[in-house]
């Protein structure tokens, strides 16, 4: 039993290890495209191709029909049996085609005949490729069956190739076209190397075959993905139609710094929700309550402390990823950035708990009332406050999602009060680590050089009052770190 659940924690372990990689890679390729392009393009042209970036992503969304969750928790559910894996597979990839099909073509015609779209063409074109890569690329089986390191493989050569012609091809304003080409290059590269490896996974067959039994759960998913894309890609739109490009290429450097920063709680999302998902079925609540602590402790701690850095540091951090030239989008990065702890709790008690326990429908109630909440203010605040405006209600919608998701949690899976909320120890950690980061003398020359002795300091902080507290998190990497270098300092027999 002991070496059974050592085995499951290690699972987990390198779920999450592959995982991060892939995400950091992800987001490295955004850090460094947010910082390098920012600097070519120039708020006006970054603000076109956000505006029209966010815009494709509600159609992007519409061809996905929320395939991407509901059909990890389908493939987890018979990992084990090839047959009617393959049969689930063919359901769920000819409705994603079939998908596409649709959505790419109402996307194709409204290029050619609308005016917001055909006057840039080309860039909606471009951006929206990625319909065809999402629905042939099949990442979603590949996760259900937690096939990470294959992943994290695919994903380093595409975001390497991707970065390295961005880099070496986009230089002024002129080049905005190349550089949504290029940006889609990497979901393009994993989606048909993905395509191509699926007869190591699947038998695929030649025949479309559509189930009707999976329209109604995908569209409870589908619902799901449309609230939080409101309030993840509406601010950017609204900002577009109401304050101008400026002001919109501004907020785009905000939003994209806030979703680096909420990076972990998808990375914990898609690394436990197979297991999540068999715990919950084969009837073993303890299990999934231990799972649901361990995924709460590690979002708090990982989120927490990179909230409290980035609020000491705000004005840097943004400097940092878009120039001088963005530095008055400061105040609104602070404000946005302390929805990042919110938005991680959501991730476990939303998407860790309810998806698993079959209560999609409650999450989908807590998102749309984010969502309506997120809107309704952003009519009046954003002609009013611009970009701190649509910062500060991103923050009510996402903190009101998660306490609707605490209270789901708590009177209708019957999880205890301790289960869903953070260790006070992480809290005091990362808390107590602001202190020698304010007061620590920073080099002044060099923006990055600064950040660097800062992340030094604070991080370094967090962990040595981590041990002293004996954090959990903290505490349980020490351990296996330390454990590690002892096993390979050992001698052999």
């Amino acid at each position: 039993m002991e070496q059974r659940e050592d085995n499951r924690k290690g699972s987990i372990a390198r779920n999450i290890s592959y995982n991060t990689m892939i995400t950091v890679m992800k987001y490295v390729f955004s850090a460094v495209c947010l910082m390098y392009v920012s600097r070519k393009l120039q708020p006006a042209a970054s603000g076109e191709v956000d505006f029209a970036t966010s815009t494709t992503a509600y159609f992007t969304m519409f061809a996905t029909l929320g395939m991407p969750i509901y059909a990890i928790r389908c493939c987890a559910r018979c990992r084990d049996d090839r047959e009617k894996l393959s049969r689930v597979f063919t359901e769920l990839f000819s409705l994603s085609l079939l998908l596409a099909a649709i959505v790419g073509g109402v996307f194709v015609a409204l290029c050619f005949i609308t005016d917001p779209f055909r006057g840039n063409r080309l860039l909606f074109l471009l951006l929206g490729s990625q319909i065809l890569w999402n629905a042939i690329g099949c990442e979603w089986l590949y996760k259900g069956l937690e096939r990470y390191r294959y992943l994290m493989t695919v994903s380093a050569a595409a975001y390497i190739t991707a970065l390295a012609l961005i880099l070496l091809a986009v230089h002024s304003p002129e080049d905005k076209l190349l550089y949504a080409g290029l940006s889609v290059l990497a979901g393009a590269i994993t989606g048909i190397c993905n395509f191509f490896c699926l007869r190591r996974e699947v038998d695929l067959t030649l025949h479309l075959r559509i189930n009707g039994k999976h329209l109604k759960p995908l569209f409870v998913f589908f619902a799901m993905s449309c609230m939080t894309s409101i309030y993840v890609n509406l601010d950017v739109v609204m900002l577009g139609l109401m304050r101008g490009n400026y002001e919109t290429g501004l907020y785009g450097l905000v939003t994209k710094g806030k979703t680096m920063l909420a990076f972990f709680g998808g990375v914990l999302w898609s690394s436990m929700l197979p297991q999540m998902t068999n715990a919950w079925g084969s009837g073993d609540k303890e299990r999934f309550r231990e799972l649901t602590r361990r995924a709460v402790r590690l979002i708090v701690a990982v989120n927490l402390s990179l909230t409290v850095f980035s609020l000491i540091h705000a004005a840097d951090c943004t400097v940092a990823m878009g120039g001088a030239s963005y530095a008055n989008a400061a105040t609104a990065f602070r404000i946005t950035i302390l929805s990042v702890v919110p938005i991680g709790l959501s991730n476990v008690l939303g998407g860790l708990v309810m998806i698993p326990a079959g209560r999609e429908r409650r999450l989908l109630a807590a998102e749309v009332a984010g969502a309506v909440v997120n809107f309704a203010l952003n009519l009046y605040v954003i002609p009013r406050y611009s970009i701190e405006g649509a910062a500060a209600t991103t923050l009510i919608a996402e903190a009101l999602v998660f306490v609707l998701c605490f209270v789901i949690d708590r009177r209708e899976i019957g999880l205890p009060v301790a289960d869903m909320l953070p260790d006070v120890r992480t809290i005091l950690a990362c808390g107590l680590a602001a202190v020698p980061a304010c007061f620590v003398p920073l080099p002044a020359a060099n923006v990055f050089l600064r950040l660097a002795v800062a992340a030094a300091v604070y991080f370094g902080s967090a962990v040595i009052f981590g041990l002293l507290l004996r954090e959990p998190v903290v505490k349980e990497v020490f351990a296996k770190v330390t454990g590690h270098f002892s096993k390979a300092e050992r001698p052999s027999d």
